[in-house]
């Protein structure tokens, strides 16, 4: 498996930035079973893919709809497990491996969260996202639920932003969602797209839409959410994957394709650099530094 790591770092914007495609898929993992899981996506891609001549997925917003960027839930290949054994090893990882191999197969970026134990023998819930070219950006979680993830996982120390066709892109992971500060747009580094991978409870599905929607406008910035469905041994999730814009308005449609809910979504980068052109809230934004512990 050859990566080639990319360095975390805010970008200047670029001029070639345009319209990014984003394709979230709610996907319902089985329970630590990563082959199968592999399996069963690679068979939902082909069913996406196969209908139209033109090879673009058939049920996106119009015909001409190619995505830049796939985005799978949070542990897309095993569940919210804290089993150690279900942690992959760095080096050895069979769903960053797949990663590495959709992302060539399909010309576009892959994003979602995997367990992995790192070379420092600690296990982290870490955001993968593999570019076709073999590009490798990550991000390991810094906000550790209390249900026991903080026992089991090591939690991220640095916040990240990625560069990918010029849009530069800050990851979260579920309960990241909660923490304003630790995502606050800084313009040092700045980011203009939010984009968190969950595995959120249906039980708490309205705070999720409240949250993403604040991310969005109070960081002018868009931001996407993409969460599991289906059960696992512990909770029910209800999807409700979005993307909003700086204005905190929807900007996505669904639809299904073998029982699996897909959001599809475009983003205008001119769009929204001429709203901050016209609105600069940001250039009123407190100063400040995180302290981490």
């Amino acid at each position: 498996m050859l990566l080639r790591p990319r360095r975390n770092r805010g970008m200047e914007f670029s001029e070639t930035a345009g319209v990014l495609n984003l394709m979230m898929v709610e996907f319902a993992p089985e329970w630590e079973n990563v082959h199968v899981n592999l399996a069963r996506l690679d068979a939902l891609f082909q069913k996406i893919w196969a209908l139209p001549a033109c090879g673009k997925p058939d049920c996106g917003p119009d015909e001409s709809f190619s995505p830049d960027v796939i985005v799978l839930p949070e542990c897309f290949s095993t569940g919210f497990s804290m089993n150690p054994e279900a942690a992959e090893r760095m080096g050895a990882s069979p769903s960053l491996g797949w990663m590495l191999r959709t992302a060539g197969l399909y010309d576009c970026a892959v994003a979602g969260s995997v367990p992995v134990w790192d070379t420092d023998a600690r296990r982290h819930n870490r955001f993968f996202f593999v570019t076709p070219d073999g590009v490798l950006g990550s991000y390991d979680k810094r906000h550790l639920f209390m249900g026991g993830e903080a026992e089991c996982f090591a939690k991220g120390n640095e916040r990240v932003v990625l560069e990918y066709k010029g849009w530069r892109i800050c990851p979260g992971v579920c309960f990241d969602l909660r923490f304003p500060v630790w995502s606050r747009n800084d313009m040092n580094h700045p980011y203009d797209l939010y984009l968190n991978v969950a595995n959120w409870p249906a039980a708490r599905r309205r705070a999720a839409e409240t949250l993403i929607e604040a991310r969005a406008i109070e960081n002018v910035c868009y931001a996407a959410f993409c969460n599991r469905s289906g059960r696992d041994v512990n909770l029910e999730y209800s999807g409700g994957s979005a993307v909003i814009n700086h204005r905190g308005r929807l900007r996505s449609v669904s639809a299904v394709t073998d029982g699996t809910n897909v959001v599809y979504a475009s983003l205008d980068m001119a769009e929204m650099l001429r709203y901050r052109a016209s609105f600069p809230v940001l250039d009123s934004a407190d100063k400040f530094e995180i302290l981490l512990t």
